[in-house]
């Protein structure tokens, strides 16, 4: 089995003995390996998964507390048959056991395994960026988001009437569900402070139904590939109605694209839509 575990890591960009747990130096290691090696960050490491369901966790000094909204245990059941599954296929072995350190070998495993749907969206030009155009772009049917997006972690920091929404790579229907059931009796859409866009602005992430329930002055898109920020994403954001108390919304950019260029040069759309996208700002929220 040793030889298949070194055979499956030169796949990686990582190099680990998955059954000794000797680290080569000078190496990446995997995120798993780098907090097991690290005895501060795991004693703090919560090592049963997280839910929708999970006890929101109070935070020290009155800092609020953490609420979950995904994964589903569903979510968490199917990435554990995958994991089993490339268990065997990787390393021609069926998993009967735990093994000491095990989160070293699923991370190894679920990192080499892609199934990530491709965003569809056309390219666009600065003529075709009318009102009509972006709010057919807001309502091209999204596709199954991915199976490892569905197990990401989702969830709002909350301090008395302050709310941040930090979506990780979640997938929207998970958050749809989760916010309705979480705060059935709340006015919706619900206002945030902040909320920090699902997986880089990817197509398949942010949902018009999402964004009916979900609203903030600032959006914040993190990291950049090659079909995200997507201009689906952004025109469903920015079309959605404004919410009672939003005069516009700030949609911030750690990274430029096309379509982010060319919406930034429409001010038409802009003061249409009651929107700016601005690029790497900062701000700070004070309780």
């Amino acid at each position: 089995m040793k030889e298949n575990i070194l055979r499956v890591t030169k796949e990686l960009p990582i190099i680990v003995d998955l059954l000794e747990y000797k680290i080569s130096e000078g190496k990446a290691k995997t995120l798993a390996e780098k907090i097991l090696t690290n005895e501060q960050w795991k004693n703090a490491w919560k090592r049963e998964y997280t839910t929708d369901l999970s006890t929101p966790i109070e935070l020290s000094n009155d800092m609020g507390k953490l609420i979950f909204l995904s994964p589903t245990q569903e979510a968490l059941d199917k990435i554990d048959h995958l994991y089993r599954k490339l268990f065997w296929e990787k390393l021609y072995k069926s998993k009967a056991s735990d093994y000491d350190k095990e989160e070293t070998i699923y991370e190894a495993l679920l990192r080499l395994f892609q199934d990530f749907p491709e965003d569809s969206e056309t390219e666009i030009s600065t003529t075709e960026l009318t009102k009509e155009a972006l709010l057919s772009l807001a309502d091209r049917p999204l596709k199954n988001t991915s199976l490892t997006n569905q197990a990401s972690i989702a969830f709002i920091w909350e301090k008395d009437e302050h709310r941040i929404l930090f979506l990780g790579d979640a997938a929207p229907k998970e958050i749809y569900d989760s916010i309705n059931r979480i705060y059935a009796t709340s006015p919706k859409p619900l206002l945030f402070d902040a909320v920090k866009v699902s997986h880089h602005g990817s197509a398949e992430n942010t949902s018009k139904e999402l964004t009916s329930i979900a609203d903030s002055q600032h959006f914040f898109f993190t990291g950049k590939t090659n079909n995200a920020p997507s201009i689906n994403t952004i025109a469903r954001i920015v079309t959605a109605p404004l919410t009672e108390g939003i005069q516009s919304r700030k949609l911030n950019f750690n990274r430029a694209s096309v379509d982010i260029n060319l919406l930034r040069k429409n001010t038409d759309l802009q003061e249409e839509f009651n929107f700016e996208l601005l690029s790497n700002t900062q701000y700070e929220f004070s309780f």
